[in-house]
């Protein structure tokens, strides 16, 4: 299998911590995020991973040299003027078989992945936190009959099922239809659009998205420099006390 890790963004939100920095290499517990995801991917027995890169590109391929895993890197030159949409358009012509979609700003306990990647649906399948409490900003979806029927920010928390955390596994029966649902989101509504609009017209188009749970298990999205505070005082050491109390094999903080 294979995995996609987005890291284009410049993440203005997070002002001077992303000046000189990518996000995905801002430091929780020591590591820079990538570290973690990497490892997890690893562990998995994922060791072909494609990363679009953007804003500082070279700091990110200088980083993960040093790791025994084959990276094929691919630049989203356009990365200021382009959503997340246009990376993932990019990363498709690199994909062949099942593979992962992971943001690079996702910091997450390595058992949710591993939940995900022993999931048998042949089709595409989102990581959810069905738990968590929902605001505005959060890109939701609706469930119902163990599928997601909807995936928008513009859900309304209260009508809202769970959250989509930015983790992904598309089974190789799928990439044609996500591939052409970029392409027919990319022409209809432009490249500074969210990738989850092709799930959605996925979605629209009778295909089938199912998802798996995070189990409450503790994940942040890092937007903002709060978030940074919270990764690196609650959730570091959420996931870093579980694995001391024994309940995770993946041990490698």
């Amino acid at each position: 299998m294979q995995a996609v890790i987005l890291a284009a963004g410049y993440g203005s939100r997070l002002g001077h911590h992303t000046r000189e920095t990518p996000k995905a290499l801002l430091k929780i517990g020591g590591r820079p995020i990538i570290f973690y995801t990497l490892e997890t991917l690893r562990k998995n027995g994922i060791d072909d991973v494609v990363i679009v890169t953007g804003h500082k590109a070279f700091k990110i391929r200088e980083y993960v040299k040093s790791f025994d895993i084959s990276f094929n890197f691919i630049h989203n030159s356009l990365y200021r003027r382009t959503n997340n949409i246009y990376s993932l358009y990019l990363a498709m012509k690199a994909v062949s078989n099942d593979f992962y979609i992971i943001n690079s700003d996702v910091f997450f306990h390595p058992d949710i992945f591993e939940w995900l990647h022993m999931n048998r649906r042949r089709n595409l399948v989102l990581s959810v936190d069905t738990i968590k409490r929902l605001g505005k900003e959060e890109m939701k979806v609706k469930i119902q009959n163990g599928r997601v029927t909807r995936i928008s920010k513009e859900i309304s928390p209260s009508d809202a099922d769970g959250e989509y955390i930015g983790i992904a596994k598309v089974h190789s029966r799928a990439i044609e239809d996500l591939r052409s649902h970029i392409d027919l989101v990319i022409e209809r509504k432009g490249r500074r659009v969210f990738y989850e609009e092709a799930f959605q017209s996925m979605i629209d188009y009778g295909c089938i998205v199912n998802f798996e749970s995070t189990k409450g298990l503790p994940w942040i999205e890092i937007d903002t420099p709060t978030d940074l505070l919270v990764a690196r005082h609650r959730i570091y050491r959420e996931i870093y006390g579980l694995r001391r109390r024994g309940r995770d094999k993946f041990y490698f903080f």
